[in-house]
């Protein structure tokens, strides 16, 4: 009995001790993502008078930045179904409005409405697939509900002004941003209860 009792300690010891590494790693990729998409909210809102290929660039560096995030986040995590998709896509967004900025306003905004859209389907997807319960279930589906949004309205109506254009993606990406790095502070929390517990 007391062997029995050993072992079922010694199971949940080493749970804990996976579900603070998986925490532990999470936490800061979504920090370090909402830092990056606040970034960008600022300069698209504040400087709406930036040239669309100024604004395109730094678009693209952010979806690189996102995507390597991701999928690096996705093999730390062990997360690989929800996390390398959305990366890939991001990275090869990124690299499409990297590598060829100047080619026609109407194809980039194309570009950046499929990206925004496919970014919040796999959100929402993955706010649908989580329990009810999984207090990051609504911050997820609320990222994937402005992502999709913002990429209905650039394909829907991609005539709007370039001012207009930075407007709507800044307050997108300071949404975004905001409800990241909520996240992340949530999950470190989380982080922190599992380690006190393993203390105990």
């Amino acid at each position: 009995m007391t062997v029995d009792k050993e072992q079922a300690r010694a199971v949940a010891l080493a749970a804990r001790a996976e579900l603070s590494d998986r925490l532990g790693d999470a936490w800061w990729f979504l920090l370090v993502r909402g830092l990056l998409a606040l970034g960008l909210g600022i300069v698209a809102v504040f400087w709406p008078g930036a040239t669309l290929v100024f604004l395109i660039r730094l678009i693209a560096i952010y979806a690189l930045l996102d995507g390597v995030l991701a999928v690096v986040a996705a093999f730390k995590t062990r997360e690989v179904a929800a996390s390398l998709l959305p990366g890939a896509v991001s990275i090869l967004a990124g690299l499409v409005l990297l590598f060829w900025p100047e080619g026609s306003g109407r194809l980039l905004l194309m570009v950046l409405g499929i990206w925004a859209l496919a970014q919040g389907g796999l959100m929402l997807f993955a706010g649908f697939q989580a329990d009810p319960e999984d207090p990051d279930r609504s911050p997820t589906m609320g990222i994937g509900v402005v992502a999709a949004g913002v990429g209905l309205i650039l394909l829907l109506w991609p005539g709007v002004g370039a001012v207009t254009i930075s407007w709507l993606i800044g307050i997108a990406a300071l949404v975004v941003g905001v409800l990241l790095i909520s996240l992340a502070l949530r999950l470190r929390r989380v982080d922190r209860r599992v380690e006190d517990l393993g203390e105990r």
